[in-house]
């Protein structure tokens, strides 16, 4: 039967009897009535959307036990949906006699390894429905709202927590409620609650008139938190699967696009280009375009609505990736132009920068900026190299500047913060140069540095001095690995971290440090106020620990290391922990001794602790590998020497030619051995005494008598409240 047009006059009236009702609804969001059969709905004016309206009704006019059969293969969430579209449909899906609708649809839901838990003793299927798939919150309708709060059994938008979850363990909330209601614990020992909720329960227990009628809700309602208590671990398991799996479906959604639109694209003569795309920076990838991440299949219409776009995406990356090209072959002739320049001045006196640094000198930026239709090549570079001495020397002077701005700040104090920026003082240009300015790497002290090792801690902790600290490898080396390998001047390689160019912003003044050298320019008879690094190189000086005596050959005759002040340095903050140290004073026969070293197969040099390796062994590089990706980390002479026979396969390598270093060893001040001094053995007694006197330090002393000993252990106790016979 067919409605007539309203321009034509009124519409008939049907001459069909209406349905009768059905029982009331089984639905909190409303109670309306039901019907066995649809009744045929007032016909509307059609909307000016883009959609067609009507396009459904005549489902209203088919029998019911088709529309059964056509709902049974719907899932929950569609039944809800559904049941919020007309009267008609809530009358009949809210009705407990079609309970059977709700429970069909559940067997639809996919089980993720996980079947669709049991619904909670106090919700029907469509109130169960709408907490497990409907993503809108409970209190304002906001879409979206995708995490679940079991707890309470709810959704609940971040804006809307502040308002409608409320703290209940207050007075005015009653003792009796806050045991009734679903809760969960909050932060300084909350216990949050629903609103709604808590006013709920608070209304219904004011209209219960005597303690039975309390006792028995009270019952009730403790039963059904019981209830829901044993339901809701298979819920949270459940909704977190569901998420995965919703999560996987999306995935392989987006997957789906992209490989169509690639097929697209290919199809347009793209192929090629699209493999050549970076995977970095993120904004700019295939991946992440806009058009390519959306969980939507490809239709033909919606390529024909995107290709325009995709078209001018792919032909602005051919751009970039022409001008990137560009770029890193500009850049590889400048590195080979400067490189060779820096070999020829093998050995330096001074640091020298690295690809980072000066492919940012003017003269070479200039040059590799050109437009792309300039042709460069080597030769290109060769006015560069005649300015070369005049820009390391400017170059110089700007680390030198950010060293004196790093003598503003201690190290222990300011360990995450930026140096102060600001004009160096006249005391600062002269204490930078001396052997007691002593600094610390921020990235070594927390294990991030390339020098740190995590097998040896004392690798790389060691305090550095002027000018050598600025050939730390910390200041030319990337914290994490960069993700632009197309940049020459940085990348390194892969799983390795890149260059970057020379900081000394990670240098931090170490005062403890500067104190220790102090002691040891003044044991070396200078004046810690002019006394440079230099100037103690020059000095034949050893320095023996009385911290570490080895008694070989008798308990009065002590075999103690001995060290150049650069090892003693090392050995006093790896050994020692930078605690102080009376260094001893070698006479000439134990100078001699110590020169000589301890004889080949003696019981004396089997000793394992002898000759122990510090961290200023020296290291060299590879003259070949220099500023190339290929460029390893230092190595010990052996390793380097492997190095240079499998890699360059050279058998015979020479210095300054194959290999050099940064900072060359001092004869003098890198230097380890032993020395005997008369030394009277510490003893199990004397140990004991040392321990006790380091536990009750300020009761005793090393040197106190038992009497003095035992009444100093007594007092400890007594200012304790402990009975000392219990210990002593």
């Amino acid at each position: 039967m067919s409605y007539e047009s309203p321009q034509n006059g009124p519409p008939r009236r049907s001459t069909r009897k209406k349905a009768k009702n059905i029982s009331e609804d089984a639905s909190t969001e409303a109670v309306v009535p039901t019907a066995t059969a649809l009744p045929k709905n007032r016909r509307f004016a059609r909307s000016k959307g883009k959609g067609k309206s009507g396009k459904l009704e005549g489902i209203l006019h088919i029998p019911l036990d088709v529309l059964f059969e056509i709902l049974s293969y719907l899932l929950p969430l569609d039944i809800l949906y559904l049941s919020r579209t007309t009267k008609q449909f809530r009358r009949v899906l809210m009705n407990k006699a079609n309970v059977f609708i709700w429970k069909a649809a559940r067997k639809n839901v996919p089980d993720c390894h996980a079947k669709y838990p049991k619904s909670f003793p106090d919700m029907n299927e469509a109130q169960m429905t709408r907490l497990a798939f409907d993503p809108h919150c409970y209190v304002c309708s906001k879409p979206n709202c995708r995490t679940i709060d079991w707890e309470l059994r709810l959704r609940i938008c971040s804006k809307c927590v502040a308002t409608s979850v409320v703290n209940i363990r207050f007075p005015h909330i009653g003792s009796e409620v806050q045991t009734l209601v679903f809760s969960k614990p909050g932060s300084r020992g909350r216990k949050l609650a629903y609103l709604e909720e808590v006013n709920s329960v608070k209304a219904h227990w004011a209209t219960l008139k005597d303690a039975e009628e309390k006792a028995t809700y009270s019952r009730q309602r403790k039963e059904l938190k019981a209830a829901v208590e044993v339901l809701l671990p298979q819920w949270r398991v459940w909704s977190r699967l569901q998420r995965w799996d919703r999560s996987e479906e999306l995935q392989r959604a987006r997957d789906d696009r992209r490989v169509a639109i690639i097929e697209k694209l290919e199809e347009l003569g793209w192929g090629p280009e699209i493999d050549l795309i970076p995977e970095y920076p993120w904004d700019d990838t295939f991946y992440n375009h806009k058009h390519v991440k959306q969980a939507t299949r490809l239709t033909p219409r919606i390529w024909a609505n995107i290709q325009p776009e995709m078209i001018k995406y792919m032909e602005k990356m051919k751009l970039n990736r022409l001008e990137r090209e560009c770029k890193t072959t500009r850049q590889r002739y400048a590195i080979e132009a400067i490189r060779a320049y820096k070999i020829s001045l093998l050995p330096w006196t001074e640091v020298m920068p690295e690809p980072p640094d000066y492919c940012q000198f003017a003269p070479v930026k200039a040059i590799m900026e050109l437009p792309v239709n300039v042709a460069v090549d080597l030769s290109s570079f060769d006015t560069v190299i005649s300015q070369l001495p005049a820009l390391l020397a400017e170059w110089r002077q700007n680390l030198r500047m950010e060293m004196l701005r790093s003598l503003q700040d201690d190290c222990d104090e300011l360990v995450l913060a930026e140096p102060f920026i600001g004009p160096p003082s006249f005391e600062d240009v002269q204490k930078l140069p001396l052997a007691t300015s002593a600094f610390r790497c921020l990235t070594c002290i927390v294990g991030l540095g390339p020098e740190f090792d995590r097998y040896d801690k004392r690798i790389g902790s060691v305090p550095l001095l002027y000018p050598e600290n600025l050939h730390h490898r910390c200041l030319t080396r990337q914290m994490f690995r960069g993700e632009d390998e197309s940049d020459a001047s940085i990348d390194l390689g892969p799983n390795v971290r890149g260059r970057d160019p020379c900081s000394c912003s990670l240098l931090r003044f170490d005062p403890r440090a500067s104190e220790m050298m102090e002691t040891i320019v003044q044991f070396c008879k200078l004046d810690p106020a002019s006394a440079t690094p230099k100037d103690l190189d020059e000095i034949d000086v050893w320095l023996g620990c009385p911290e570490c005596p080895q008694w070989l050959e008798g308990p009065d005759e002590a075999e103690v290391p001995v060290f150049g002040w650069r090892n003693a340095f090392a050995h006093q903050v790896e050994e020692h922990e930078s605690e102080p140290i009376d260094w001893l004073e070698l006479s000439v026969e134990q100078a001699e001794q110590a020169v000589i070293g301890l004889p080949a197969g003696s019981s004396k040099a089997n000793v394992k602790r002898l000759l122990r390796a510090t961290t200023t062994i020296e290291k060299w590089h590879c003259v070949h590998c220099m500023d190339l990706r290929c460029e390893p980390a230092p190595k010990a002479m052996e390793f380097m020497v492997q190095h240079l026979s499998y890699s360059h396969e050279i058998t015979e390598p020479q210095l300054n030619i194959d290999y050099y270093t940064l900072v060359a060893n001092k004869h003098f001040s890198h230097r380890t051995s032993w020395a005997t001094f008369k030394m009277p053995e510490h003893g199990p007694r004397q140990l004991l005494t040392d321990v006790l006197s380091a536990i009750y330090c300020s009761y005793f002393e090393v040197d106190s008598t038992e009497s003095e000993m035992e009444a100093g252990m007594k007092e400890f106790w007594n200012d304790r409240g402990i009975d000392p016979e219990e210990y002593i």
